[in-house]
């Protein structure tokens, strides 16, 4: 028997977006069994363009908070596996679903999702080896803007509520710890918005779950940084560009914060 396929999709005022979004879907040569909405306070009537698509939705009134969102929507849609798909994230590919779902046919695959850059660092099924030897990068193995997980692993591991953000990232790692695959997919897509840079809190998230799960950082190291931030200062031309510094400067700042000033535990 097929798996059961939901896509859960937050929105809040998303009306210029969620068009393109849910005509994508349509698009698919496999189509969901389910479509949630979750709506964080909309006004704009985006939460009739869902129901026009054939989802139902259901309102969340809470300070938003992604981990929370995410938890509380699942826990609505009860299907073997579920899409989580942001109200701005268009699958440009009518077999990308299908793909998703044949690389979770595999029942050691936690989740899947698009790879969003060409870096060749890890490969398109991590495991925990791969992790040990390679170490956590600044940027997420999996994506909640357009992946694809395991809902019975999700009962077991809800995301994270007590973390801010990169709840992907760290449900992610936990599960490839616990001896389950991660994969990404090569699939085009766009985003019909542009978010704010997070470089420093993914750099502070990299830096926590490298401590907590015991595995080293992918980075350029404390004195590497800074000899390129003391470079930067002097203006020297072989800095490749200004985001490389801004990073370094602000992964640097993550690993003093985090090797030498972390909360202590509490008593």
């Amino acid at each position: 028997m097929n798996p059961s396929l939901g896509v859960l999709i937050r929105f809040s005022n998303s009306a210029d977006t969620l068009p393109a979004v849910l005509e994508a879907l349509k698009q698919q040569t496999l189509q969901p069994d389910s479509i949630l909405g979750v709506d964080s306070g909309s006004m704009d009537g985006s939460s009739s363009l869902i129901e026009a698509a054939g989802g139902r939705v259901v309102c969340w009134s809470d300070r938003y908070e992604h981990s929370k969102v995410l938890n509380f929507g699942v826990r609505q849609l009860p299907t073997d596996l579920v899409l989580v798909l942001s109200s701005h994230t268009v699958l440009e590919s009518p077999g990308t679903l299908a793909s998703m779902v044949e690389a979770m046919s595999d029942p050691c695959t936690a989740c899947v999702s698009g790879r969003w850059d060409d870096d060749p660092c890890y490969s398109d099924a991590i495991d925990w080896n791969e992790l040990r030897a390679k170490g956590l990068k600044f940027g997420s193995i999996y994506s909640n803007s357009m992946g694809m997980f395991r809902r019975s692993l999700w009962e077991q591991m809800p995301f994270d509520e007590a973390a801010p953000t990169a709840e992907d990232y760290a449900w992610a790692v936990a599960q490839v710890r616990r001896g389950h695959l991660c994969k990404r997919l090569r699939f085009p897509f766009s985003y019909r918005r542009n978010g704010h840079t997070r470089d420093g809190e993914f750099a502070h998230v990299t830096f926590r779950l490298a401590r907590k799960h015991g595995l080293k950082v992918a980075w350029l190291g404390p004195v590497a940084s800074i000899q390129l931030c003391a470079r930067g200062l002097v203006g020297s031309k072989d800095i490749t560009s200004l985001s490389d510094l801004r990073a370094a400067r602000q992964r640097l700042a993550a690993w003093i914060r985090e090797s030498f000033f972390r909360a202590s535990p509490s008593r």
